[in-house]
């Protein structure tokens, strides 16, 4: 059985290398924005630029246009250790590239624009190990995991996003009875219960929509989570629990919200809370979305304090190089 290292070799960069970049280069241009690759639903194909650019329309994966501009940004910070890795070109890199290009093709075959984006990702990450080597991906492979954070996976909006309303629903309406206020769950929606005073809805009755399911904050607190996690702390499994946290932290603080509007329809009505319907929304409605988001990094914050306390302090990377 041959040893790894016979399938890779060292050399210096040649006009060669810089061909075959500008290729691969050309070749990436051509199949994200010329390339007709999937219609999904309607009747002519669309260009994966113009599958993102749809995507990053709708406000859930509004972050994703963020993603390019931090990858290049995290890349060029690490532009003193790459020059100084010596390059080591692997031929396991060009057969990623294969299986990536034939994953693509899959995709364009099957009307698939999500098989598109991960092949796209997966061609990335084998280009670097072909042309510079494993070192090179290991150096960038946070860069290359933020890329993830590019493509608007729209299909969770149907899957994800309904369960993560009945949960946050279903927290609201045990914290509210917890607290006396007779509450009914009813699906996604939240209605005050008969009394002897109140007749049932009287209070409050509102509807969790998809746009509230939290997914748009799971998704940001996610992306900021990770590059907290990456820039304050050095060892991967700090990294790894940090950036976990992101998870339980989006779900608790979009709770928060709906308890919060709730609070403010049951006080003020739900024109205040809430505003019209589809007509507009509120001001306050708004307002509590940047406020738990900030909370939610309040509390990032705080459990990064707390894994210091436990753990040994680890210097920011920003602070070392």
């Amino acid at each position: 059985m041959p040893h790894f290292k016979t399938f890779a070799f060292h050399r210096k960069w040649t006009t060669f290398d810089a061909l075959g970049m500008t290729s691969l280069t050309v070749m990436l241009v051509w199949l994200v924005f010329a390339l007709p690759y999937a219609s999904g639903y309607a009747d002519h194909r669309k260009s994966l630029a113009t599958w993102l650019m749809n995507g990053w329309a709708d406000l859930t994966w509004q972050h994703g246009m963020l993603a390019m501009p931090l990858v290049i940004f995290l890349s060029y910070k690490k532009r003193n250790q790459l020059n100084n890795t010596p390059s080591r070109s692997s031929i396991w890199g060009l057969l990623i590239c294969i299986v990536a290009l034939f994953l693509f093709w899959t995709g364009y075959r099957g009307n698939f624009y999500y098989l598109g984006y991960a092949s796209l990702h997966l061609l990335v990450l084998g280009a670097i190990a072909w042309i510079y080597g494993w070192k090179h991906v290991r150096i960038l492979i946070f860069p290359i995991f933020m890329l993830g954070f590019a493509w608007p996976f729209l299909f969770m909006e149907d899957h994800v996003a309904f369960k993560l309303r009945f949960l946050m629903v279903s927290l609201t309406e045990h914290t509210l009875n917890l607290l006396h206020i007779p509450t009914i769950q009813d699906g996604t929606r939240l209605v005050s219960a008969a009394t002897e005073k109140h007749n049932q809805g009287e209070w409050f009755n509102m509807n969790v929509d998809g746009p509230c399911s939290g997914l748009r904050s799971l998704f940001a607190l996610m992306m900021v989570s990770a590059l907290f996690a990456y820039f304050r702390q050095r060892t991967w499994w700090r990294r790894l629990i940090l950036f976990s946290l992101s998870i339980p932290l989006a779900i608790v603080v979009n709770a928060v919200r709906i308890l919060l509007l709730t609070f403010a329809a049951i006080l003020f009505g739900e024109r205040f809370a809430l505003g019209q319907q589809d007509d507009y929304t509120s001001n306050f409605h708004i307002l509590t979305g940047l406020f738990v988001f900030i909370v939610s990094l309040l509390l990032l914050c705080a459990a990064e304090k707390l894994l210091n306390r436990l753990f040994k302090t680890e210097r920011p990377l920003s602070s070392v190089q």
